[in-house]
């Protein structure tokens, strides 16, 4: 198992802490992104803050996507973990965050959860045998 890079999982701590603080924000992220999906938009970080706005979310809910690229990095893995189909809108580049345990850390800040699949690896396998 790789090395546990601090800085990557301190990242995904603040992701996790942020979902936990806005549960209906990233219910309602997780939908537009997901319809988005469903049309046929490829959803990268650079725009989630303009696709965010123009989809229903207010500025003031969609500003942390706009001030803090990287937490759209964590939270679109928890996207694919959760909705392995995602994968046909979003796609990653390896960073240090795919070292960490995103399942547990997730159970431990902001509580149990189902996922789709416990890594990436798992859930583009899902995703190629096109479950959803």
């Amino acid at each position: 198992m790789a090395e546990v890079d601090a800085k990557a999982q301190t990242l995904v701590a603040k992701a996790c802490g942020w979902v936990a603080s806005n549960p209906d924000t990233w219910a309602k992220l997780r939908r537009i992104c997901y319809r988005l999906m469903l049309e046929g938009h490829v959803i990268q970080r650079d725009n989630v803050y303009t696709l965010a706005c123009q989809n229903g979310m207010t500025v003031s809910e969609a500003s942390e996507f706009k001030r803090d690229h990287n937490l759209w990095s964590v939270l679109s893995r928890y996207m694919v973990l959760q909705r392995p189909s995602m994968l046909a809108a979003v796609s990653f580049r390896r960073t240090p965050v795919d070292s960490v345990d995103l399942v547990g850390t997730w159970e431990a800040i902001v509580g149990p959860a189902v996922f789709a699949a416990s890594t990436l690896t798992e859930a583009q396998g899902i995703y190629d045998r096109g479950a959803q």
